[in-house]
């Protein structure tokens, strides 16, 4: 798929750049290994998911070396739970599968920095992984990356790993994830990428000092 024309070229207009947020020792590993979902590292790392909420970061070890840290969810089932609809309706762990088999990017700096804070403030405190190093924030060029990924580019309008403020009050349902190829315009919350970001395309990203 191109991103020379289309729903593509509408949404990289919008929305030039995007931006993954990695945990600063996670850095050296997805150099290694690309962006991975995290299902996908799980699997790498040989750890079983149990498909319930992460209420603490999860440091994974790599083969060959590095670290993936995963980060807590907000998606306890009491929360999440009235969000649910359509095919995922009463079913908290299928929702948490669906987020956790895809690759996530800021489209919006205001969310992206509000993101970086609230991460900052969880981590200090984490009884898991503590940490007081900064995110390292890795900007993407919007058309170059769906040139690449377009097939798997999804879009949604609102935190979809979250239910808490306005995404407490968000429909979930196989629609939420919204094909970027389809886009006809207005704002975006996040990209979502099905799948790895293979570490050819992770080279193209530079290095924000958000």
């Amino acid at each position: 798929m191109s991103a020379a024309g289309g729903g593509p070229t509408r949404f990289a207009d919008r929305h030039p750049m995007v931006w993954h947020v990695v945990e600063a020792e996670g850095l050296a590993g997805i150099i290694r290994h690309g962006l991975l979902p995290a299902s996908a590292l799980r699997a790498l790392a040989d750890v079983a998911d149990s498909g319930a909420n992460r209420d603490d970061y999860d440091p994974l070890a790599l083969p060959g070396g590095g670290t993936a840290v995963l980060r807590f969810q907000i998606m306890a089932d009491g929360k999440l739970l009235p969000s649910l609809a359509g095919a995922y309706a009463g079913q908290p762990d299928l929702w948490r599968a669906h987020i956790n088999s895809h690759v996530f990017f800021w489209a919006d700096p205001a969310r992206r920095d509000s993101f970086i804070r609230a991460n900052l403030r969880e981590r200090a405190r984490s009884r898991a992984a503590p940490s007081a190093a900064h995110p390292v924030v890795l900007a993407f060029d919007t058309q170059a990356l769906l040139v690449t990924l377009g097939p798997n580019a999804f879009y949604s309008t609102f935190n979809t790993g979250s239910t808490v403020r306005g995404a407490a009050r968000a429909r979930r349902d196989e629609d939420t994830f919204r094909p970027v190829a389809n886009y006809r315009s207005g704002p975006a919350a996040e990209v979502a990428i099905r799948g790895t970001v293979p570490p050819d395309v992770l080279a193209t990203a530079k290095r924000d000092s958000a």
